[in-house]
């Protein structure tokens, strides 16, 4: 008997110093860690969500969709410290049936006195006593690292959004690469749009920093049904390769669009390899040359000035847009961004992610050329 109640004390121990470990990983280290517990959260979560959508019949309308969904994520952070709470309260109470060899209903009932610090049940003892003193720490500390947590997770979500609201008047909604570069040109002239690469470089690199810190960012989704980050983000790169590609216009321009285009296709590439998605093109071109033959007949009859040598435009715009399109496009698919030219047109239907998956070290993808 006595050895298993040590057995009992250790699982608990076990249980409440995984729970310390997974929220400082999910909290406080800035980088991206895989955090199981977090992951079996959000992945539960969902399936409930997707279970919701197929009971209203909102599969196939995209409005109803987003509009439940834009729930998912939130509820699921919030419910990520009540899950930390309610195991430390079984991991303690684990611990207070040992020491205090009284009943489960007693253990349980010291054990949530002491972790909501309601004080209604105290053990007995100066051990107990410590233990029940070291279990108000736990609780106490979960909740302030969650209240300290919710303002970084809305500041970084606010200044995703500012680009991707910008992008209405610049490049269309949804974004098109080809829009954005036809209304530079049109009303002010593409050293207008050279001018923005710099901002647009600032933007998403700190969307790679905070969506890969706070992993759950990535699932926010934007205020309207027809806005994405994802999508944003594809569409300045489009629009990035095209300046490379096929525009004749001399000037820091081209400088400033492959700065933004390298620090963008890392940002995506890193991403997607965190959520184990493949980054490495298979040669089959998802963007057929005719479309861009089609984009840049639009662009010349717009007055935009290019490349004479279309065979040498896709060659150079293929092989970099086999950087980073199998990233956006799982990305899109993975967050089911709205419907949008050149990316998340053309992903396929969400698949739902295993509920358990090795979560081997996070190691991002080598630097792109």
């Amino acid at each position: 008997m006595i050895a298993a109640r040590v057995v009992v004390a250790l699982v608990g121990a076990a249980i409440v110093v995984s729970v310390g470990r997974q929220a400082i990983r999910t909290f406080v280290v800035p980088r991206a860690a895989y955090v199981w517990l977090s992951r079996l959260v959000f992945i539960w979560m969902r399936r409930l969500f997707h279970g919701v959508v197929r009971l209203r019949g909102a599969r196939e309308d995209r409005e109803r969709r987003d509009a439940i969904m834009a729930h998912w994520a939130p509820l699921s952070l919030v419910l990520l410290p009540v899950v930390w709470l309610a195991l430390a309260l079984i991991g303690y109470a684990a611990i207070f049936w040992t020491v205090e060899q009284h009943g489960v209903e007693a253990a349980v009932e010291i054990s949530g006195s002491s972790l909501l610090t309601l004080g209604f049940a105290a053990p007995g003892g100066f051990g107990p006593d410590l233990i029940a003193f070291s279990e108000a720490v736990v609780g106490v500390s979960l909740l302030a690292l969650v209240i300290a947590y919710l303002p970084t997770i809305y500041g970084a979500y606010s200044r995703r959004e500012i680009v991707v609201r910008m992008l209405d008047a610049r490049a269309g909604s949804p974004p098109s690469a080809v829009q954005l570069i036809k209304l530079h040109h049109r009303y002010g002239g593409l050293a207008r749009l050279d001018a923005k690469w710099g901002e647009w470089e600032q933007w998403i690199v700190d969307v790679g920093e905070t969506h890969l810190t706070h992993p759950v960012l990535p699932f926010f989704r934007s205020a309207t049904p027809d806005h994405s980050w994802v999508t944003a983000a594809a569409a300045l790169l489009d629009a990035s390769n095209l300046r490379l590609a096929a525009i004749a216009v001399p000037g820091g321009g081209n400088a400033d669009a492959w700065m933004y285009l390298r620090a963008a296709t890392n940002v995506v590439r890193d991403i997607a390899c965190f959520f184990q998605i493949g980054i490495e093109h298979d040669g089959d071109h998802l963007l057929p040359q005719a479309e861009l033959d089609a984009a840049l007949d639009e662009l010349a009859e717009a007055g935009v000035p290019l490349d004479a040598d279309r065979a040498a435009i896709w060659d150079r715009f293929s092989t970099r847009r086999a950087q980073y399109e199998p990233a956006v496009i799982g990305l899109a698919s993975l967050t089911d961004a709205a419907p949008a030219p050149w990316s998340s047109d053309r992903s396929p239907p969400l698949r739902l992610p295993p509920i358990f998956r090795r979560g081997a070290a996070f190691r991002p993808p080598r630097d792109v050329a």
